[in-house]
């Protein structure tokens, strides 16, 4: 059920990211790559990267928990549940 819901969110962006990088360090799927020996942040497989003062979520990575969205001191980025598509 949690795969599910996982596809049901997105973390959505606005243009208020000052690039601070909380996010970055908060990511659980970041910290648990950063721990390997052989980490290299221009090749890993981050859902969060802060590129040119700004953070891009990678959504094939993330994992939508919202740890970000929890934790950006300027609301820049939110947790939200997309509408189910009905055919």
């Amino acid at each position: 059920m949690a795969k599910a819901d996982k596809k049901n969110k997105q973390i959505v962006q606005s243009d208020k990211c000052i690039g601070c990088g909380i996010c970055y360090s908060v990511c659980p799927v970041n910290a648990k790559l950063m721990k390997s020996d052989d980490f290299d942040p221009d090749t890993a497989d981050l859902a969060i990267r802060i590129v040119d003062g700004m953070a891009i979520i990678n959504d094939e990575f993330c994992i939508r928990c919202g740890a970000c969205s929890k934790i950006c001191p300027v609301e820049s980025l939110t947790l939200v549940e997309l509408e189910s598509a009905t055919a």
